[in-house]
């Protein structure tokens, strides 16, 4: 009997190994994903302060309650045509910026378009109720939120600019024509947050008021990215 209860025990030992074996793999590999999003966001972000092309005001980024980067977004098609990346945004707070927080930005667009592209965006939210219409979720630009094209240079030299929800700075590769970001939804990775802060249903709006928050791995080179690019 004991000889029998032992090869059972053995034979339900394999069965929780091989089966658990994958998601353990799986878990690592979405945790070095969000580590690497998170220094390709850092780097996209730098990369276009300091490019005279793209460069942002400091004055704006100062002013901005927000900040949202996006990378690697794609988009293209004949006709019709859609578009989705991934990224990260950070809250302003009293002594610097928040947390991480993962998001994701989607849509579709029709028009004439030609050709494939990949962009890297960076949104300025500058208004509360921008940041409060964020918070709750789902969020679709040119909807309940507008945006325009930042102005790009030293200095804010268009009034427009300070009265703008959402300011947008953008790079890209590739060709392509049409489209706009008009009908792109902006919401949380809630499986990329989870992963990242190791907390199962953890919130947006946890993760960028609790500056004790641990995560799988720190986030400082990018407050100070940000900081220094003030």
């Amino acid at each position: 009997m004991a000889f029998r209860w032992a090869i059972a025990s053995t034979v339900a030992l394999s069965i929780l190994v091989g089966t658990g074996a994958p998601a353990v793999a799986d878990l690592e590999e979405d945790r070095i994903e969000a580590v690497e999003e998170l220094n390709r966001s850092r780097e996209v972000f730098q990369e276009i302060v300091s490019n005279p092309e793209t460069q942002i005001p400091p004055a704006l980024l100062r002013d901005s309650q927000a900040i949202v980067i996006i990378t690697n977004m794609g988009q293209g098609g004949f006709i019709f045509g859609g578009r989705s990346g991934d990224g990260l945004m950070v809250m302003r707070e009293d002594n610097g910026w928040s947390n991480p927080v993962f998001v994701t930005l989607s849509g579709n667009s029709i028009g004439l378009q030609v050709g494939g592209s990949t962009s890297d965006f960076v949104l300025l939210v500058r208004s509360p109720e921008a940041i409060r219409d964020v918070l709750m979720g789902e969020v679709e630009l040119g909807g309940s939120i507008t945006g325009m094209a930042g102005p790009v240079g030293a200095t804010v030299t268009d009034p427009a600019a300070m009265a703008s929800d959402i300011l947008i700075y953008s790079r890209s590769e590739g060709f392509f024509r049409g489209g706009t970001t008009d009908g792109t939804t902006l919401e949380f990775d809630e499986e990329r947050n989870e992963v990242f802060y190791g907390v199962r249903n953890i919130t947006a709006y946890q993760i960028l008021t609790n500056p004790n928050l641990r995560a799988i791995a720190t986030s400082d080179a990018l407050e100070r990215a940000l900081l220094a690019a003030e």
